[in-house]
């Protein structure tokens, strides 16, 4: 079992595509009876395998995120970060106990996170230099879409060789064709880069090969703990009171969650007669959430660039297999 913990929702700053902001929810961050009850429910499950600890920005509370890497039994610990707040002493604190973590950086230009694209260049070189298999994750939005290869090369330029980069959870194109197009031309041309493991091309390319289709159930492979001691699906349904699945009392709720939930993992109904739907996966309820606030539904968008990351890895296996 895989679990997240949000150690607090809060942030310092202020992306135009937080989904946090979407959420509308009170903020705050885990106290210290939570903290040691989380801590005490994960131990106790005896089945943790990799431990995301999650904002907000987590590292606005780096005690909390050094109680747990010391505390908890996992596998593997993963810190997301915006990255304004690392240091060299905590990058190092870190690779010491071997916990990964993972960056956040859009590229040439952050004007759509509000900071200073030199500071987080500064931090990612730093972050680099001692944990080089850094994963950095991109968001695009339709305005800087255009330049999302230039803002992929601009990262591998800098020493990156781990890339993730995913849409705008809440885009709604103007312009449907046109952003198509775009969005086609630009994941080609990122095909084309050498030496880039490019995360979603990368596990499309697997998942096509192996013939994996993703399974989404409730609680069954995975638990967001919210930093107030509820559980959820996963993050997009925090403070959704009747996605909530348990909590640190209770303990993990999932079959009553199941039964009240049987549309789940429900295909769209725009996905009806879709000639790649085996490849698709856009039944997982936290993406249907996060694109129309429904788990019964996914945004054009987000079904245009399913279709464009299927179309991209399949045109690479072709390429491969001559």
């Amino acid at each position: 079992m895989d679990y997240t913990i949000s150690i607090t929702n809060k942030c310092n700053l202020k992306c135009s595509y937080c989904y946090e902001r979407h959420l509308n929810t009170e903020y705050g961050h885990i106290n210290e009876e939570t903290m040691v009850k989380i801590s005490d429910f994960v131990n106790r499950q005896g089945n943790a395998g990799t431990v995301y600890l999650f904002g907000g920005e987590p590292l606005l509370y780096k005690d909390i995120v050094k109680f747990y890497c010391e505390n908890l039994k996992a596998e593997q610990f993963v810190i997301t970060t915006n990255g304004t707040l690392l240091d060299e002493e905590f990058i190092k604190w870190c690779i010491d106990r071997k916990v990964i973590i993972n960056m956040s950086h859009d590229g040439i230009k952050c004007t759509e996170r509000g900071v200073d694209t030199a500071l987080l260049d500064a931090n990612l070189k730093l972050l680099l230099k001692y944990q080089p298999e850094t994963l950095v994750q991109l968001v695009y939005t339709e305005e800087t879409l255009p330049e999302l290869y230039n803002n992929v090369m601009y990262l591998k330029n800098l020493g990156v060789k781990k890339i993730s980069a995913a849409m705008d959870a809440f885009l709604r194109p103007e312009n449907p064709d046109s952003f198509g197009d775009i969005l086609r031309e630009q994941w080609r041309k990122i095909a084309e880069i050498e030496d880039l493991y490019m995360y979603e091309l990368a596990v499309k390319k697997k998942n096509i090969r192996e013939n994996i289709r993703g399974s989404c159930e409730i609680c069954k492979k995975k638990v967001f703990i919210n930093w107030d001691g509820n559980f959820y699906p996963c993050v997009q349904f925090q403070n959704i009171p009747e996605y909530r699945c348990g909590n640190i009392y209770v303990g993990i709720e999932a079959e009553k969650a199941r039964k009240e939930h049987p549309d789940y993992s429900m295909v769209s109904d725009r996905c009806a007669g879709c000639e790649i739907i085996n490849y698709c996966s856009n039944s997982c309820a936290c993406r249907k959430m996060a694109t129309t606030g429904t788990v019964r539904d996914i945004s054009e968008a987000a079904c245009m660039e399913e279709q464009v990351h299927i179309l991209t890895a399949l045109e690479i296996i072709a390429k491969e297999n001559k």
